[in-house]
């Protein structure tokens, strides 16, 4: 697998972990944590976090908690590798069923990351994303 497919497959497996946190907090948390490199940061709007347990409580909690299920669409990626570091932009969609209204939410935006091989593994060392209303 070359480079370039295994960051677009870690940026999936993101994905899909956020996805799976309105039916399994625990086990969304677990796979993110795999994903990210351990000094990760992200900013989803709410300001820069460089804790990974506390992003997670971000994704899993103020972003799906309040979801029935959640569909993250992720395409266009422009991906840039220069040896063990790469960083990727991404356009997303998001749509969401809220369980207090049972609204179906949708969230367009771009995600900005950055990725960084560790012990031979890609890692996700920055999240960046902006919401576009």
């Amino acid at each position: 697998m070359s480079d370039y497919e295994a960051i677009q497959n870690l940026k999936a497996r993101y994905c899909q972990a956020a996805d799976s946190s309105p039916e399994d907090r625990d086990a969304a948390i677990a796979r993110l944590m795999a994903l990210f490199a351990s000094d990760v940061r992200a900013d989803y709007g709410f300001g820069e976090m460089d804790d990974p347990q506390a992003i997670c409580t971000i994704l899993t909690d103020k972003i799906g908690g309040g979801s029935e299920w959640m569909v993250h669409n992720i395409h266009s990626p422009l991906i840039e590798i220069a040896g063990d570091e790469a960083s990727a932009a991404w356009t997303v969609n998001v749509r969401m069923k809220r369980r207090q209204t049972g609204n179906i939410d949708f969230v367009f935006g771009r995600y900005r990351d950055r990725f960084r091989r560790e012990d031979g593994e890609w890692k996700i060392s920055r999240v960046a994303f902006d919401r576009y209303e």
